[in-house]
C-alpha cells in the first residue's frame, strides 16, 4: 500500500523520519499492533471488529509500556525505550 510519494531527492530524509518515528514507539506496542492486523484482515466491519479492537488497544494502553508511553507524553519526555536518535 502506497501512503506517501516524495521527490527522489527527499527519499533519504523521508526515510530517516519514518524510522525515527517507528523506533520512538513501544516494541512490546508494536507487536501487538502487528497482531491486530493480522487478526482483523478480511473480517467485515461489524460491531465484533470493533469491539475487539477497542478491547485490544485498551489492554495496550494499561501495560506497564503503555502508562509509561502516555506518562512520558504527558510530562513531554521521550519514553524509557527511545534512543537518543528518536
Amino acid at each position: 500500500m502506497l501512503s506517501l510519494l516524495v521527490q527522489g531527492k527527499d527519499l533519504d530524509s523521508t526515510i530517516q523520519e519514518l524510522l525515527k518515528h517507528l523506533l520512538a514507539g513501544g516494541p512490546e506496542s508494536h507487536a501487538k499492533i502487528k497482531q491486530l492486523v493480522r487478526a482483523v484482515t478480511h473480517r467485515p466491519l461489524d460491531d465484533a471488529l470493533s469491539a475487539e479492537t477497542a478491547r485490544r488497544i485498551a489492554e495496550i494502553r494499561v501495560s506497564p509500556e503503555g502508562k509509561e508511553g502516555i506518562a512520558s507524553f504527558l510530562e513531554k519526555r521521550k519514553a524509557s525505550w527511545c534512543s537518543p536518535e528518536s
